[in-house]
């Protein structure tokens, strides 16, 4: 996975908002948020295997 994928999209969101492209920018900010919580899900539901 790669994991600068949401600080990406979020870096193109806020050019987005800088040059004022307004739908460019919610969508990136939705992209980055479904990212975000795509890859949470799928690191929260793994099981740890600690050893102390």
């Amino acid at each position: 996975m790669f994991m600068y994928l949401p600080f990406l999209l979020a870096l193109l969101a806020v050019l987005g908002i800088a040059l004022g492209w307004k739908s460019f920018s919610h969508a990136m900010w939705l992209a980055t948020l479904i990212v975000t919580l795509w890859w949470f899900s799928l690191h929260a539901t793994g099981a740890l295997t600690l050893s102390f």
